[in-house]
């Protein structure tokens, strides 16, 4: 008996920028799909077929801000040029969809940013943990905005 059915998985990131000036409320936006690099989609294998897969936890747990201009690669490791660093805000999942949030308040980064990124199993030291998303941007931030990311996984 032949199978014919066919199944692909798929994991489709985008994110969503959000600058908001704190004194006049003006938001800019930007939406920007992304590269899920090697180093994931293996830890993501591993972590389904290993009795004690590496790294031990998937969970997306920061988010860094760079100003490397390479684009982004499979070969990807972190980011080109990391410059901060924050955890994760928000997470919650529903219907094969899973979304995240960061948050930079105003005074606390500012500058123009070419590459961002989302890490698991990450500490607040620069290029810790695994890379999971890399994305390239040109985002210019002041002390006056605020900045949110919302990143969205969607496996289909």
């Amino acid at each position: 008996m032949e199978n014919k059915t066919k199944e692909n998985v798929c994991l489709k990131g985008v994110y969503k920028f959000t600058l908001r000036n704190i004194y006049t409320g003006e938001e800019k936006i930007y939406i920007v799909e992304n590269l899920i690099p090697t180093i994931a989609r293996t830890a993501i294998a591993n972590y389904l077929s290993d009795a004690t897969p590496s790294p031990a936890s998937l969970r997306i747990n920061y988010s860094a801000l760079g100003t490397g201009v390479n684009a982004p690669a499979n070969g990807d490791t972190q980011l080109q040029t990391e410059t901060f660093r924050k955890d994760i805000a928000s997470e919650t999942n529903a219907a094969n969809v899973a979304y995240f949030t960061a948050f930079y308040t105003a005074p606390e980064v500012s500058g123009t940013f070419k590459e961002a990124g989302l890490f698991f199993n990450a500490t607040s030291t620069p290029n810790s943990g695994t890379l999971f998303s890399r994305v390239a941007i040109d985002i210019t931030k002041t002390t006056s905005e605020s900045l949110t990311i919302d990143y969205q996984i969607t496996i289909s």
